[in-house]
């Protein structure tokens, strides 16, 4: 019994598709990635303590600023100042929270009419189920309740990572010497 042009077509329709398939199957299993995807959530806290030599904590800091800008005008939100930082990072907002490593960085104040910062870090995880490296950079106003930062790449179990790093102030004490804690929640594709 011949086929007829409409039953032919169909055919060669159904015989394209299953090559298809069979060449995307084959495509698929020869993927060379060795490592699967990290998390796409993974959060920490940082906690940060600048050095101050009107209390001399010398042998309990982690941050220290630089020497301000050399100009001949106000200064008020301390424009060009730069603050370099080794923070421990932990699961908790405590200080006292289980480890999970420090992040290694720095931030330069770089508004002149309001505290604006430009952060560029990296978190070092060393501890729990995920270790390796999270880079993470931007620039934040002081005064918004959340501040957004961008994930720009990674290693180990976050290799390729990118994303969002969305920050929240948990604490903060002016107190000499000034210390505070921030809240990181990463969102992170790859």
């Amino acid at each position: 019994m011949a086929l007829g042009k409409f039953e032919a077509i169909c055919v060669a329709v159904l015989l394209a598709f299953a090559t298809c398939t069979v060449r995307a199957i084959h495509a698929s299993s020869s993927c060379t990635r060795k490592s699967p995807c990290g998390p796409t959530k993974f959060s920490f806290y940082m906690h940060n303590k600048v050095y101050d030599p009107t209390v001399d904590n010398r042998d309990y800091f982690n941050s220290i600023y630089g020497l301000p800008p050399n100009i001949s005008f106000p200064n008020p939100f301390g424009f060009g100042i730069m603050n370099t930082f080794e923070d421990p990072l932990t699961v908790g907002p405590s200080n006292t929270s289980m480890a999970l490593g420090k992040a290694q960085g720095f931030y330069v104040l770089n508004g002149y009419k309001e505290y604006t910062l430009f952060h560029l870090f990296t978190a070092n995880i060393t501890e729990g189920q995920s270790k390796g490296t999270i880079d993470i950079f931007g620039q934040l106003r002081e005064v918004d309740p959340v501040r957004l930062l961008t994930v720009v790449g990674g290693t180990g179990a976050f290799l390729g990572a990118r994303g969002l790093a969305s920050c929240t102030l948990v604490e903060m004490d002016h107190t000499p010497p000034a210390k505070w804690t921030l809240s990181f929640e990463l969102d992170l594709y790859y």
